[in-house]
């Protein structure tokens, strides 16, 4: 891994991380810095896993979706018996232009159900094993674009990526 800002090797030594989203952009560099730093790190994707990464856990699923979630959880929970870090990273648009006029119910849900749902249901399958440990960090990464949103084709990321 190529690293260009600072960290300190050991900081995360021993953790396991969930970094949901972590196949690209923020999540991709949210996920590089906790490898860096000691953690193993866990991250899931539609998608498969783009060659340059080396996460110790990939798991290709919809994190959209009840059914991927719970495939990623049953995974961790298999392979690591849980994790102490979430960072609820995921998140996307495939709205159409034309801002609200051309947004069916579909586009809404489908923006729901990636953009809060896919957090919710991570927070549901973690959090239990993390208060029963009495210990683990939860993370919700948001979006500038909730103050500058362009309204005509990001206006369901825009409205749920202020949680």
């Amino acid at each position: 891994m190529n690293n260009t800002y600072p960290y300190i090797p050991d900081e995360f030594n021993g953790k396991r991380v969930l970094v949901t989203g972590g196949t690209k952009g923020a999540g991709e560099a949210i996920m590089r810095r906790f490898a860096l730093a000691g953690a193993s790190v866990a991250t899931a994707a539609r998608s498969p896993l783009p060659e340059r990464q080396k996460p110790a856990l990939f798991v290709q699923v919809d994190l959209s979706s009840v059914e991927g979630i719970a495939q990623l959880a049953d995974c961790i929970m298999k392979k690591w018996g849980g994790i102490d870090i979430l960072v609820n990273c995921v998140g996307g648009s495939d709205a159409p232009n034309g801002g609200y006029a051309a947004l069916t119910e579909e586009h809404w849900q489908s923006a729901l159900n990636l953009n809060l749902m896919a957090a919710v249901r991570c927070n549901r399958h973690f959090l239990p094993g993390m208060i029963e440990r009495k210990s683990g960090v939860i993370l919700h990464i948001s979006s500038i674009q909730h103050r500058s949103p362009l309204y005509d084709s990001t206006l369901p990321y825009a409205t749920l990526r202020e949680h």
